[in-house]
């Protein structure tokens, strides 16, 4: 008798634990593919606009560096509407472009107007796009001041300078600038430029004639800079997202999601991080039905 208990207990212990791993492991596949669509269905285009004056923008270079570290980013597409910045500025948003497309397709669509550091901040992009109206090129750099002594001469105020050399604090608006002065400038202003039609000759597949046409700082068109290879496609920021879901080989219902506001992108990775969260709690639900 005690050897069909002790039969009976071991025989029913056993098919509850094959009843038990039975469903363990029809839960396991259900939550494990539901996991797999989640994370699939996470995936998003990013759209960033840069407007304005491009001057000191750390929001920009801080969004894309998260961007790049979002395996869920599976492009990025950039709206330009800027008239231009500091060439530092521009041009550490350009590596900033460069950098991410090492990893995703990046796109540019300028709008209205995207010259000089405009211009410069979408040759990062592997794709340009441009209405025919938009006001592009202005590839150059300046400087301005203004000579305000004799102004100052007439309300009777004489500025005292002391520096230690003749080109320190040049040019300065409270005292005239010389000869010297002038071409020490335009040396420094020079360099920069060659610096910015280094990036354009880099980036752009575009004949020494062009070169030497755009780099008297004229602005063009859309329609002109397609004609010169500036930009790539004349379109819209719909044939951009297009080109971006094609090179990215993506799915056509990927969302586009605009992470230009703080909010936004505030929201995308509270998302994910609620993801993380539910699927580390499922992991510990299955390990705390295993031990039982």
């Amino acid at each position: 008798m005690k050897n069909n208990t002790f039969l009976n207990d071991y025989f029913s212990k056993r098919k509850t634990l094959i009843i038990r791993a039975f469903f363990i492991t029809i839960i396991s596949i259900f939550f494990l593919s539901l996991i797999f669509t989640i994370n699939k269905n996470n995936n998003f285009i990013a759209k960033l606009s840069i407007d304005g004056v491009i001057y000191e923008r750390n929001d920009i270079l801080e969004k894309i560096d998260k961007l790049d570290k979002d395996m869920s980013a599976q492009g990025l597409l950039l709206i330009i509407n800027s008239p231009g910045g500091t060439f530092v500025s521009s041009k550490e948003i350009f590596d900033s472009i460069k950098n991410i497309g090492k990893r995703i397709p990046t796109a540019v669509y300028m709008k209205e107007m995207a010259t000089s550091g405009g211009y410069l901040v979408s040759l990062g992009a592997e794709k340009i796009f441009s209405n025919q109206g938009t006001i592009t090129g202005s590839i150059g750099v300046i400087l301005q001041t203004a000579d305000m002594s004799e102004l100052l001469k007439k309300i009777g105020v004489n500025p005292v300078i002391v520096k230690s050399g003749e080109l320190k604090s040049v040019p300065n608006p409270l005292e005239k600038i010389n000869q010297n002065q002038i071409q020490y400038v335009e040396k420094i202003i020079s360099l920069m430029q060659k610096e910015f039609l280094n990036i354009l000759k880099d980036t752009r597949d575009i004949s020494s004639e062009v070169i030497d046409l755009v780099s008297d700082g004229r602005i063009l068109t859309g329609g002109q800079a397609k004609s010169m290879n500036l930009i790539d496609e004349i379109g819209s920021e719909r044939d951009a997202i297009f080109w971006l879901k094609q090179r990215g080989n993506l799915e056509d219902d990927i969302p586009v999601v605009d992470i230009s506001s703080k909010d936004d992108f505030l929201n995308i990775l509270n998302i994910k991080s609620f993801k993380n969260n539910v699927n580390l709690k499922f992991l510990n639900g299955i390990l705390a039905i295993l031990s039982n």
